[in-house]
């Protein structure tokens, strides 16, 4: 019998030697895979991820095997995902409600602006929806 089934969290560094970022992102097409964690590791992959110049942290489900991206580093912030194509801004890898993308830091209080305004018309309590993920791994 094999142990429980578990989450899978994989590390993929950028072999790029690059030290800028604007030479990264998602033409980056050679990785290195740097280790595996499982289920509430996840916080040391995320910590690892954020060591390198540019890394990826891929998750799988154990229960249906779908991989998925959880954490994206990029030093200096990757391009926002928002703004970035104009200004030219950069952000972390940012949580929102619905999604994990790169946000830079005026996108990511506009954001959250929107949502405050929103759970106060509903009448809830305010909850810091938008926020780094590698907050999740201190």
């Amino acid at each position: 019998m094999g142990h429980a089934r578990a989450w899978a969290y994989d590390l993929y560094v950028c072999e790029s030697d690059s030290r800028k970022p604007k030479e990264h992102g998602d033409s980056c097409t050679s990785w290195r895979h740097g280790g595996t964690w499982l289920d509430h590791e996840f916080r040391a992959a995320y910590q690892e991820a954020a060591r390198q110049s540019h890394a990826y942290v891929e998750t799988t489900s154990p229960h249906n095997g779908a991989k998925a991206i959880g954490f994206k580093h990029l030093d200096g912030g990757g391009l926002c995902e928002l703004c970035g194509p104009t200004t030219g801004r950069r952000g972390p890898w940012t949580r929102t409600p619905s999604t994990r993308q790169f946000l830079c830091d005026e996108c990511g209080r506009n954001l959250q602006q929107v949502l405050d305004d929103l759970h106060k018309s509903l009448g809830v309590s305010r909850s810091r929806d938008v926020r780094p993920v590698l907050e999740d791994a201190e």
